[in-house]
């Protein structure tokens, strides 16, 4: 395929990267590819010649949006690659992290930003590779064309889609889906552009509801950067850990945790639900959801803080600290880890879990009905569909009654697999693949 060609090594290799978020904030899941996807690419160029700029949407450092640490990473990258910082407009204020994704004619303002910052910044004998995070960038198709005289390679990473999220809006949904049903076609119809898919599961998906083909080359699929979580995984805690987010729990307790934003596709009604008819099987149990009111769904953030007054032993937190998610999975009283998504693509909660089972004891439960099956065998966790009630809670109080035995073995298949998502490999073979390095 023209779009893997290597160019000529006289040519300085400028790799661009375009993203809502994880440049100049980080809230959410393409957030966290982003910054796996500089740390990995901070230890590459200590090795290969190539200049890195990222593209982001503008954001007022004021803001509480604005996260100083992955700005500092981020300049921290282009000034030792000889790369650009490029915010882009997309027609906001910049302000809060709604501000980031937008809609519709938001999308379309940041990309033609984005083109016209091309035009500036690529250089015509440069081997120019743009990498564009997620949905609302793959309206850039319709301003490449506008990027004149330059070599350019593009690579869309949509993470999510109108008919796999199914929920919202109706007519927004449709409109969405159309949009993305356009720029898929003009894409493939591109020599130089190609759609990667970031899961196996996604994959599948993308291929049955638009029509698109996958080779076994063209994924990108999420992973970790391990040296980011290295503080944590030398540890262990104990309950007492918790008081310095507000949590005070007997030193007997043992906890059920689930993290993820507060979003109808994270399953954590479903957990809620499910919870509620076990809650007095398991009496030294609590359930602790850390769920970010960061999506733009607050009537689904107030239903779940509904069901935490109804439920005894129930804690949801509005906080997406990471240092919360990764204090519970090196906790020593956390029994069972749920991960209940009903349309996550491939998300970096199932990854994390994995990665922080190491030398822990608690039981794996797993939503069977979208991608998280991309990362765990059945000798990994327990499987159980969110949608059927009563399954579900079976699944978590077998969980919560695991022998040492069989977490045991759980943990130990985890760990044997855990090197699979190494993403500095990912990102290094995802190179070489495109003749880039």
């Amino acid at each position: 395929m023209s779009v893997t060609k290597s160019l000529s090594n006289r040519h300085r290799k400028h790799l661009i990267i375009a993203s809502y978020d994880g440049i100049s904030t980080h809230y959410c899941g393409v957030g966290t590819t982003l910054q796996d996807t500089l740390w990995s690419l901070q230890d590459l160029t200590n090795s290969e010649d190539i200049k890195i700029s990222l593209a982001y949407i503008a954001v007022d450092p004021q803001s509480d949006a604005y996260n100083e640490r992955s700005f500092k990473n981020s300049l921290s990258l282009v000034k030792k690659t000889g790369g650009s910082l490029i915010p882009l407009s997309n027609g906001t204020s910049g302000y809060s992290e709604k501000d980031m994704w937008s809609s519709f004619p938001e999308w379309e303002f940041a990309c033609a930003s984005l083109a016209t910052a091309m035009n500036m910044v690529l250089k015509k004998e440069d081997d120019n590779v743009l990498m564009l995070h997620d949905t609302p960038f793959l309206l850039f198709h319709k301003f490449k064309q506008q990027i004149f005289d330059r070599k350019l390679r593009c690579f869309y990473m949509p993470r999510s889609s109108g008919m796999n999220y199914k929920f919202g809006d109706k007519r927004w949904r449709e409109h969405r889906i159309r949009i993305e049903k356009e720029a898929f076609q003009a894409i493939q119809s591109d020599h130089t552009s190609m759609v990667l898919a970031i899961g196996k599961n996604f994959g599948r998906h993308l291929a049955d509801e638009y029509g698109l083909s996958f080779t076994s080359k063209e994924y990108l699929l999420n992973g970790f950067y391990s040296g980011r979580y290295s503080e944590f995984l030398n540890k262990q805690f104990d309950i007492s850990a918790l008081r310095q987010f507000g949590i005070n729990l007997g030193k007997e307790s043992k906890i059920i945790f689930c993290w993820g934003r507060a979003s109808v596709a994270k399953g954590v009604k479903e957990l809620l639900e499910a919870w509620q008819l076990i809650f007095k099987a398991l009496p030294d149990h609590c359930l602790v959801v850390q769920a970010p009111n960061n999506s733009g769904e607050g009537d689904y953030f107030r239903l779940l803080k509904k069901y935490e007054k109804q439920i005894p032993r129930t804690i949801v937190l509005d906080d997406y600290n990471p240092h919360i998610w990764q204090t519970f999975l090196r906790l020593k009283n956390t029994s069972v880890v749920c991960l209940p998504s009903i349309m996550d693509p491939n998300p970096h909660t199932a990854i994390e879990a994995k990665l922080f089972s190491i030398n822990m004891n608690f039981a794996i439960v797993c939503s069977n009905v979208d991608g998280i099956k991309d990362t765990y065998s059945t000798s990994e966790c327990l499987w159980s569909n969110p949608y059927d009630k009563k399954g579900f809670s079976r699944a978590i109080l077998k969980a919560a009654k695991l022998s040492d035995k069989k977490k045991l073995a759980m943990r130990e298949a985890n760990a044997r697999s855990s090197s699979e998502y190494d993403y500095s490999k990912t990102i290094k073979n995802f190179l070489e693949w495109i003749n880039f390095i």
